[in-house]
């Protein structure tokens, strides 16, 4: 019988056990397409039924090819409630009403083989533990059951990466920041001065603040584009490494696992973000300045402003304008700590999977993983220039906020100008402090943390020695070499990019002169970002020449 272009057999209900049934299926092929006879395309293998399973939509993970083969083997391990599902689904040929008689059958066969070894282990013939699936087997297997009874917040932030478009978060942030310069136009703060001090009229409008506008309309969507890429490719890379035998990952490789092994993390990152972020820095810096209708000594931007310029803005307006941008503020910088959280994972878990490679593994696993690895670096090189770039643009609007520039473009042009002898201009500072200060700093502390972090546990998979497998020939042993002197080249550059990156961070507004530096340190990022991963195509190369 054939249903939705698959061979289908319907359910027996013989009385068989699980393991009798699931050999009889897949020796006959239920649920594998068939050719143009009729007849279908051969036996289930463990790698096609792995295959098969992971391609269903609604599994979403897929299931391990581990867990498979113990079905394929004669033993008593059985299946868990999750797995019958997608089993059903392959047996019943996707169709909802056989699907549901083969998930029944298959219960039903489950249910049977527990009886079966219950018995003997009370008639003293065997002593199995447990029928179920071992724990380090469904681990591995990404098992959705564990995910039903304990809803994870690491299991949907990462779904938020994983599951969706790229496009999707960095529209969600666009679109905020696109929200929030409408409000500030119709409330008139988009462009607005205010005089500090006399003869000084300084400009505090939205479209000013490189923190609101580049980071929410460029930076952060790019950074967010690149994660939810980078998460993409390494899981499917890293399935697919484990099915291609490239190498043996151990039990705790589980991406799903790895992920809820971080779930405190993730947590922590939730409500740093909703307490400080959302709630403590908004109450420190905006609620007491508008509700005593006074700032001290508090910066000005475009939402105080309604202190001392009433005229154009309200204090109830500031108040609802001020709430609307720190739920925004933390939104996004929640998109940005996850993001930092999940290449460390991938990272990790790519020390994890690839740290089987070593003195006897060929020159194709190793140019397998110098070539995920290569990748995933510069990802996480371009993540991590996004990340300093962003937090520039913070530390960059908040010192002028407390300089006495007029505006944020003329005040570095006046500063370069300086600097070169051109103008002499001599820079000046309000009396006022910023607690977004310490944001800044912090973001860049954890973006560097994550970079080097990342970059560490890569380089120790990968660095071997040139000597590494004695039943290599010289040929092959260079063919492994040479990649890895070119990656190990370009991640040298990187971690140039990322330390001039950072030393003009904490300069900025520290020294005349200092928006030269900023320039030239921003344009060599820039560059970098479109810098290709040679070492990696050089791998792909030398991988095919080894075959």
């Amino acid at each position: 019988m054939i249903k939705n272009g698959k061979y289908f057999l319907p359910p027996q209900r013989d009385g068989s056990d699980f393991k009798e049934l699931f050999k009889r299926l897949a020796s006959a092929g239920a649920g594998r397409p068939v050719d143009k006879d009729g007849f279908p395309k051969g036996p289930w293998t463990a790698d096609l039924l792995a295959e098969a399973i992971t391609r269903i939509d609604a599994n979403g993970s897929g299931v391990d090819l581990r867990t498979v083969q113990l079905w394929f083997q004669d033993n008593e391990k059985g299946i868990s409630t999750d797995n019958i599902r997608w089993l059903a689904r392959i047996f019943g040929c996707d169709d909802p009403d056989t699907t549901s008689e083969w998930q029944a059958d298959l219960s039903a066969a489950q249910s049977r083989l527990t009886v079966k070894r219950r018995e003997r282990k009370r008639n003293g013939r065997n002593d199995l533990s447990d029928l179920q699936e071992p724990a380090a087997s469904q681990s591995a297997s990404n098992d959705a059951t564990v995910a039903k009874r304990h809803i994870y917040l690491a299991r949907a932030s990462e779904a938020l990466f994983s599951h969706r478009s790229p496009l999707d978060l960095p529209i969600v942030v666009f679109a905020g920041a696109v929200t929030l310069g409408f409000l500030a136009y119709i409330a008139g703060v988009h462009h607005v001065t205010y005089s500090p001090v006399a003869g000084l009229d300084k400009q505090v409008g939205f479209i000013w603040a490189p923190n609101w506008t580049i980071e929410g309309l460029v930076l952060l969507p790019l950074f967010l584009i690149v994660v939810t890429q980078l998460l993409k490719f390494w899981k499917n890379e890293r399935s697919s490494a484990l099915r291609l035998g490239y190498l043996e990952a151990s039990d705790d490789a589980g991406w799903k696992r790895k992920v809820e092994s971080f779930s405190i993390a993730f947590w922590v990152i939730f409500l740093a973000c909703l307490l400080i972020v959302c709630v403590l820095q908004w109450t420190a810096t905006y609620l007491s300045a508008l509700v005593q209708g006074a700032t001290k000594n508090a910066m000005i931007d475009w939402i105080l402003v309604a202190v001392v310029r009433p005229d154009v803005i309200s204090i109830p307006e500031a108040f609802v304008l001020s709430i609307l941008a720190f739920l925004y503020s933390g939104m996004i910088y929640w998109f940005y700590l996850i993001g930092l959280l999940l290449m460390f994972i991938m990272a990790n878990d790519f020390y994890e999977v690839f740290r089987s490679i070593g003195r006897q593994s060929s020159d194709a696993q190793r140019l397998k993983a110098l070539e995920i690895g290569t990748q995933m670096m510069c990802s996480i090189f371009r993540c991590t220039v996004f990340g300093i770039l962003i937090a520039m643009c913070i530390k960059l609007n908040i010192a002028f906020l407390l300089s006495d520039g007029t505006d944020i473009v003329s005040w570095l042009i006046n500063d370069a100008l300086s600097a070169v002898g051109i103008r002499d201009v001599e820079a000046g500072w309000l009396d006022a402090s910023a607690l977004p200060y310490f944001t800044s700093f912090l973001l860049v502390m954890l973006t560097c943390f994550v970079f080097f972090a990342s970059l560490t546990q890569i380089y120790w998979v990968l660095d071997l020695p040139a000597n590494s497998n004695p039943t290599s020939h010289m040929g092959e042993t260079q063919s492994a070499e040479c990649p890895f002197r070119l990656a190990k080249a370009s991640w040298i550059k990187m971690v140039g990019v990322v330390a001039l990156l950072v030393v003009s961070f904490l300069l900025i507004g520290q020294f005349i002169g200092f928006s030269i530096l900023l320039t030239g340190s921003v344009l060599v990022a820039i560059y970098s970002l479109f810098q290709r991963a040679q070492a990696a195509a050089g791998s792909q190369i030398k991988l095919v020449d080894t075959k």
